[in-house]
């Protein structure tokens, strides 16, 4: 199992310090870092973390206050609402408004610790994974209402003019009509797949040790045609020694597949130059990295990208539907990683990811 990674936020050192204690004493492997006040929550709050200790009495502030934006920076993460003295009312506006769980710092220990730090990472690992079945659904919903439209009356109007043709005896505008309606199911279907890849949040995952190395080159293996149609040129920088990746193969398969797939749309009128790396991060982490001197991408939009349906203004004659990074983002976070994006606009992009050397995602 990795390291839980924890934030507690308090403006007393006697009581961060009890905190951190009593998680140590509990057993719980853990990575702690502490905050003083809101401000520096806030900066320290982000996706990665599995749970939060928050205060309610801090500079300026209530822990009341601050709980919907450490909610929203850390969707995964149990947040556990603390006092000096037990408070039902305060307990219950802080479940209310979010928090996994109320402690009072006078009235635990740790043993209780580790009972409420290991079921409310539980409980909200699988809240997380319940809402995002919702928004998954939404998301489907969203994309056959939204995105069939125009293909659907494309489709009906091309076989209306396909019809008129055959009777008019027009073969070159008939084969023009069958291209177009082509054209029009390989759209419809590219969105059924993305749809499919994006909502696979149930299906179980084959966790195991899996070569970097491999995936990648069996992915590009099944690249070839788009590779060779593009004209790219992709270039392998493995560093030795790398370990293997605790994760599910297929899964981070078609993660490296979505970035290539980027890089090849975002070539430009360049042939796409792409270079794949693999190395040891300094936290212990296997990183991936997929670089290309393509468009590049503003700053302003480099943290929406992951998101579903964010595609980048003026790209819309790329052909997509705005779910591939989304679903890597998804992928990679079940696999236990994280992912990012670097990049200058016009200078190329680098998208990187990582993976977990032990553990099972699953135990976090």
């Amino acid at each position: 199992m990795q390291d839980l990674r924890i934030l507690v936020v308090d403006d007393d050192a006697g009581d961060r310090k009890l905190v951190k204690r009593l998680i140590a004493r509990a057993g719980v492997a853990a990575k702690v870092v502490e905050a003083m006040t809101a401000d520096d929550a806030l900066d320290l709050a982000d996706p990665d973390l599995d749970a939060v200790f928050l205060d309610h009495l801090l500079p300026g502030v209530t822990g009341l206050s601050l709980l919907r934006d450490i909610r929203y920076r850390c969707p995964r993460a149990a947040i556990l609402m603390m006092s000096g003295q037990g408070n039902e009312t305060l307990a219950k506006s802080a479940i209310q408004l979010g928090a996994t769980d109320y402690l009072s710092k006078s009235g635990i220990d740790e043993v209780a610790m580790k009972r409420m730090l290991v079921n409310s990472v539980h409980a909200a690992t699988r809240q997380f994974e319940i809402d995002e079945q919702r928004r998954d659904l939404s998301t489907f919903v969203e994309v056959l209402v939204h995105d069939f439209k125009a293909p659907i009356r494309a489709v009906h109007f091309l076989a209306g003019q396909v019809q008129e043709d055959l009777a008019s005896g027009d073969a070159e505008a008939v084969q023009e009509g069958l291209e177009l309606l082509t054209r029009s199911t390989r759209q419809m279907m590219r969105t059924i797949k993305s749809l499919a890849d994006h909502i696979k949040y149930d299906q179980k995952q084959d966790f195991a040790f899996n070569s970097v190395r491999t995936i990648v080159k069996d992915t590009l293996a099944g690249l070839t045609s788009d590779l060779h149609d593009a004209g790219a040129e992709v270039s392998l920088e493995f560093d030795e020694g790398v370990p293997e990746a605790w994760c599910d193969g297929a899964q981070i398969g078609q993660v490296v597949q979505n970035l290539v797939a980027n890089s090849i749309k975002y070539s430009g009128a360049e042939p796409p130059r792409i270079r794949i790396g693999c190395s040891r991060d300094p936290g212990g982490w296997i990183a991936v990295s997929v670089a290309d001197r393509g468009l590049g991408i503003p700053a302003k939009y480099r943290s929406r990208i992951f998101e579903p349906f964010k595609r980048l203004p003026g790209r819309d004659n790329v052909e997509g539907t705005g779910l591939g990074l989304a679903t890597c983002r998804k992928f990679v976070a079940r696999n236990g990683g994280r992912i990012w994006c670097e990049s200058e606009e016009g200078d190329g992009t680098t998208m990187i990811f990582t993976l977990p050397v032990t553990g099972t995602p699953e135990e976090f």
